[in-house]
C-alpha cells in the first residue's frame, strides 16, 4: 500500500500522460536548476543533448524562471525547434563551441553546465564555464567517461557533481517532494512544461514500441497507451 503522505495532489485540467511523465525528467531538470548554483533572473546555464526530453524540460523550465540557456544540439536542423521552445541561444556542439558560446552571450559569465553525454562534449562544456562554475553529470549517452584535465580544477577551480533522481526521491521527505511536484504540475497545468510525444503503442505491441524507442532521431517519448 501507498501511504498518504507520499501522495501528491494533481490539479484538474492536466493531462494524465504529462502528469505520469513528470518524476522523471521534469523532476531532474527542477533538481538540476536548484541544487547546484544559486542562480538568478538572467544568468545563463548550457547544457548537451538540449533535444532530449530532460533537455527540452531544462529549458521550459528555464524560461519560466527567467534563465538563459545555451542550448548544444548535434544536428543543426533541431536548432530553429528549439529555438521556437524558448532556447535564448541553440548551437550545433563542434570543436569550435567555445568562441561561438562566448559571441552569442556576449561574454556571459556561465556558472552551470548540465551534462548528459559525457566524453568530448563534456569537456567542451566544461571549457565554456566561469571559474568557480559547476558541470552537473546525469546522463552518459556517449557512454564515454569524462576526460576533465587537471588545469580546470587548478586554474579555473571547476565543480563536478552528479545527480540520479530516484537517489534523490528516495531520500527527500514528503514535503520536499511535494514542494517539487508542485510548481510542476502549476507549470503543466499552464501549459509551460509537456513532454512531447511521438507514439502510444497498446500493450499488446510491446516489442515493436521497445524496438521504435531504440531507433535514434526521435522527436518524442515512446509510451504505451492502457485501454
Amino acid at each position: 500500500a501507498v501511504k498518504a503522505e507520499e501522495l501528491v495532489v494533481v490539479p484538474e485540467g492536466i493531462e494524465p500522460v504529462q502528469t505520469a511523465m513528470l518524476k522523471i525528467n521534469p523532476l531532474t531538470a527542477w533538481r538540476l536548476l536548484h541544487d547546484y548554483v544559486d542562480l538568478q533572473k538572467g544568468d545563463w546555464l548550457i547544457q548537451n543533448a538540449a533535444n532530449s526530453a530532460a533537455g527540452r524540460d531544462v529549458v521550459q523550465i528555464a524560461h519560466e524562471l527567467g534563465y538563459k540557456t545555451v542550448n548544444l544540439v548535434r544536428r543543426a536542423e533541431l536548432v530553429d525547434e528549439l529555438r521556437a521552445e524558448g532556447g535564448d541561444v541553440v548551437l550545433v556542439d563542434g570543436d569550435s563551441l567555445r568562441k561561438e558560446v562566448k559571441s552569442t552571450t556576449g561574454g556571459a559569465s556561465i556558472r552551470l553546465g548540465l551534462n548528459s553525454v559525457g566524453g568530448d562534449s563534456a569537456l567542451r562544456l566544461a571549457n565554456c564555464l566561469a571559474p568557480g562554475g559547476t558541470l552537473v553529470s546525469f546522463g552518459a549517452m556517449s557512454l564515454q567517461p569524462l576526460k576533465i584535465p587537471t588545469g580546470l580544477l587548478i586554474f579555473k577551480d571547476l565543480h563536478f557533481r552528479g545527480i540520479w533522481i530516484n537517489n534523490w526521491y528516495d531520500n527527500a521527505t514528503p514535503s520536499e517532494r511535494i514542494e517539487t511536484f508542485r510548481p510542476l504540475l502549476d507549470m503543466a497545468s499552464r501549459g509551460l512544461l509537456k513532454t512531447k510525444i511521438e507514439k502510444a503503442y497498446p500493450l499488446s505491441e510491446v516489442k515493436a514500441a521497445v524496438a521504435h524507442a531504440a531507433r535514434g532521431k526521435r522527436s518524442g517519448k515512446i509510451i504505451f497507451e492502457f485501454e
